[in-house]
């Protein structure tokens, strides 16, 4: 495993050499970044244990938006990616890619929280962190890349043991050099995303919150938790920012996404399956959305929805309970339901796909072959979102279209990086593609397959 994983940094390292010569100085603008992370992205997605849930993405993207507006990245977009790893990280990788495991809600309990990890991650891309590390090289060589998109990799993945793989290398005290951020950057993280945090709407003190919350957990453990390899704690950093959030003395109004209950709702969804792991408050507090899930998960539809229809009024009408009562709607065929609340989840954010790729599932669920609106020309804009495709190949298969399976199984294979499969998928899909069909999604495939060999 660990020679293929090598192999396939290699790869991605040469193509960008060849072409596109990645050193130092290249790193440092926005269109190099994000070529060596786009092209990190696609070699190591499949190694990512990626948790597609669009509700997750579509809020996880909001989150960032609404803190990039406080930074300075330019046109450089951000890519969302939850992942579904018990361990306690968020990552900020090349490129503007950024990553939460689902294991940062057994210690997080509040938004406030998740947006001050969020900053903190966001101001190492603005302050380009990656890049002041790897100015300590005047030029590197293809082994040294290869090695730090491995510990990248590792930083992403669920534990540290593919970490220790790489450390055997002759190139990796140079990769840790240059990925490990130091104390001096982790303060000016710290500085640059408290004011974030307080600009967004946010009290700045989550961000001292978080603090501690690491510092307990360290103590608690010996084990090297992954988010603290790459950010050092210290005794000053704490004294740093309570220092700083002495001078902030404007009280902003808390303006967050999800209400209280509603992101009580969302973190219980997303610890679910951790129980040996959990506090007894959250075991307690959340026992019922388990055992609903529970439910949902051994196709006990119509029992999980009845459970559904017995919680609080306030947990069921949020965002996270109306995401859940789609699911429970869709399967016990309660379809009318399952549309009234896509509606009420559209009317309230119109930009998530989280509807459009719902409405796909209840146009199968009804045995409707029509395309919900909207839903080709996001296919268009938001190329790079694979449940997108994976919504294309359930309505597909459901209505035998395999001109339009072969066009989601080759955007599916690009997006990890496989390119000869995505290929063959591109022809079979021109081969039985419609006169009388949209096919500019395939005509972007094609580009992006083409651009993508010619990095």
């Amino acid at each position: 495993m660990r020679k293929l994983i090598i192999a396939s940094m290699a790869v991605i390292i040469s193509f960008s050499l060849e072409s596109f010569a990645v050193s130092p100085n290249d790193l440092a603008t926005r269109k190099g970044e994000a070529i060596f992370g786009q092209a990190w992205l696609k070699s190591v997605r499949s190694q990512l244990n990626e948790h597609i849930d669009s509700f997750c993405v579509d809020l996880l993207e909001t989150q960032l938006t609404r803190l990039k507006n406080q930074f300075s990245f330019g046109s450089m977009p951000l890519t969302a990616l939850c992942l579904n790893n018990r361990e306690f990280n968020a990552f900020a990788a090349l490129g503007g890619i950024v990553g939460v495991n689902r294991g940062v809600y057994i210690d997080l309990t509040s938004e406030s929280e998740v947006m001050a990890v969020l900053a903190h991650e966001l101001a190492h891309i603005e302050q380009r962190h990656h890049y002041r590390g790897f100015k300590n090289s005047q030029r590197m060589s293809a082994g040294t890349l290869a090695t730090i998109a491995g510990v990248l990799a590792s930083i992403a993945s669920r534990n540290g043991q593919l970490a220790q793989s790489f450390l055997l290398g002759g190139q990796a005290a140079n990769a840790m050099s240059a990925l490990a951020y130091s104390r001096d950057y982790e303060r000016e993280a710290d500085r640059i995303g408290m004011r974030a945090l307080y600009d967004s709407g946010y009290p700045p003190s989550a961000a001292i919150d978080v603090l501690l919350i690491l510092t307990e957990k360290k103590s608690q453990t010996t084990r090297d938790l992954v988010f603290l390899n790459t950010h050092p704690l210290g005794i000053e950093r704490l004294s740093d920012l309570q220092a700083r959030l002495a001078q902030i003395s404007t009280k902003k109004n808390n303006t967050s996404i999800l209400s209280v209950n509603d992101f009580q709702m969302f973190r219980c969804i997303q610890i679910e399956g951790y129980y040996h792991y959990l506090g007894a408050e959250a075991l307690e507090s959340c026992s019922t959305i388990h055992k609903i899930l529970k439910m949902y998960r051994d196709e006990n539809y119509h029992q999980a929805i009845k459970a559904f229809d017995q919680l609080p009024l306030e947990s069921r009408q949020t965002f996270s309970g109306l995401d859940l009562e789609i699911a429970l709607s869709l399967r016990s065929r309660q379809l009318d339901r399952a549309e009234e609340a896509i509606e009420t989840i559209r009317l309230y954010f119109p930009s998530w796909l989280l509807p459009i790729i719902a409405t796909v599932d209840l146009r199968i669920a009804r045995n409707d072959e029509t395309f919900p609106p909207g839903f080709r020309e996001q296919m268009v804009e938001r190329p790079e979102r694979i449940d997108l495709w994976r919504a294309l190949a359930r309505f597909a298969n459901a209505f035998k279209r395999d001109y339009l399976l072969f066009e989601a199984r080759g955007w599916n294979a690009l997006l990890h990086g496989q390119l000869k499969i995505a290929k063959s998928q591109l022809n079979h899909a021109k081969n039985s593609w419609p006169n009388n069909v949209d096919q500019r999604p395939l005509e972007l495939l094609d580009a992006a397959i083409n651009a993508t060999e010619n990095l």
